[in-house]
């Protein structure tokens, strides 16, 4: 047998790669290719009855137990694995990807990747996680008829709420059609009340005299725009007062309030222009508390430069990147800039890398150490991993 083309590897249902070309004896062969354990695994997954395995043209095993036929009754070529693969090669594999480690499989080898490798693939990384965000980009424009301004508003939303409440505050931020945003924003209190009652926190906050006036201001705006029940449940527990979901929502409305056209303002030049974002604090009443019913020390309580990096690296520089992609333009270049100019994150997976000798000197490389832990080192896919691949070649 000799492999032309070994296919594109199927990451969904049906065979494990498609549009593979080999040649059995003096035959060219094109289409499917399935790998198992065991040949008999091919009736235990039941790809007999399915249809989308008519087209495999080669089963690659670790053992051959069992003949394993098509559909029509003609037996599928296997190649079997056990004898063709080096003793030594499996015990590379084993020492060095097989033991259980407190961060991922390979850390007791991982320094010894040479630095050019690893830099390309940490762009490669990149690419891969900024593709993923763009494509929830696109399916939130699409759910929202291309409006870039609503999307805007659901991924700082998501963004406002961090770790803890970010999925909370984008279910608050789903439930409010954009129109209603885009009516209040010239009226603080009402937007105010809006963000902070569709969230659930004004029906605990009638003690207060602010937070009674606020619900009654929600009640109203809930009634004059149909909006849903708030069904959200926002968490105050291991947050810090300045990342309490009560303040990151009043910035929110502050943020719509200092800008009518808010995505024109950042996109819409050459670069992204969010420095401005730092001016933006709270309103009077959270100047002195944290929550409705504690007084607190006078603090302004303004966006930091460090919130707004986050914001770039999680919602401006994803969707700048679909903004001026869509208008035909190759932003790759300016997203690379933009991000290698930003601070590198503080977490504990960027931790962990560096514990292994590994520096991280700005957001494109915290964001590739990301994607590998979660991408490829939590799901042990270190064979289709450059460091992995390259351990793996080079046993000592």
């Amino acid at each position: 047998m000799q492999v032309i083309h070994v296919g594109f590897h199927n990451q969904h249902d049906g065979p494990d790669f498609s549009n593979a070309q080999i040649y059995i004896a003096d035959l060219k062969w094109a289409g499917s290719v399935e790998i198992h354990l065991k040949s008999s695994d091919w009736y235990r997954h039941n790809h007999h009855k399915d249809d989308a395995y008519n087209n495999v043209i080669l089963h690659v095993v670790w053992e051959d137990d069992i003949a394993v036929c098509r559909a029509d009754g003609s037996l599928l070529p296997t190649v079997v694995l056990k004898e063709n693969i080096p003793a030594s090669l499996l015990e590379n594999h084993k020492r060095k990807f097989s033991k259980t480690t407190d961060f991922i499989p390979c850390e007791a080898n991982f320094n010894k990747v040479p630095s050019p490798l690893f830099q390309l693939w940490k762009e490669r990384l990149f690419v891969a996680r900024l593709e993923e965000k763009s494509q929830r980009i696109q399916s939130l424009l699409t759910a929202t008829k291309n409006d870039w301004e609503a999307v805007l508003f659901l991924l700082l939303s998501r963004n406002f709420g961090l770790n803890i409440n970010g999925e909370a505050f984008f279910e608050m931020a789903k439930s409010i059609p954009f129109k209603v945003i885009r009516k209040l924003q010239q009226d603080e209190r009402a937007l105010e009340a809006l963000l902070l009652g569709q969230a659930g926190l004004l029906a605990t906050a009638k003690s207060s005299v602010y937070g009674a006036s606020l619900w009654e201001e929600f009640k109203y705006l809930q009634h004059k725009f149909s909006l849903p029940p708030s069904d959200v449940a926002v968490r105050f527990m291991r947050l810090r007062p300045q990342n309490f979901p009560t303040i990151r929502l009043v910035q929110l409305a502050q943020l719509y309030v200092s800008s009518q056209q808010l995505f024109a303002k950042i996109f819409e030049a050459k670069t992204l222009r969010v420095q401005w974002m730092t001016k933006v604090g709270v309103s009077s009443f959270w100047k002195t508390h944290y929550t409705f019913d504690k007084v607190s020390k006078t603090r302004e309580k303004r966006i930091t430069s460090a919130f707004v990096d986050l914001l770039q690296v999680n919602t401006l520089i994803p969707l700048y990147f679909c903004y001026h992609r869509s208008k035909g333009k190759d932003p790759n270049a300016k997203v690379f800039d933009l991000m290698q100019a930003i601070k590198p994150e503080k977490n504990v997976i960027v931790e962990g890398f560096q514990a292994l000798g590994v520096n991280a000197n700005n957001a494109l490389d915290t964001q590739s150490f990301l994607h590998l832990k979660k991408g490829y080192c939590e799901l042990k896919k270190c064979l289709l991993c450059s460091v992995g691949v390259h351990l793996l070649n080079h046993p000592d």
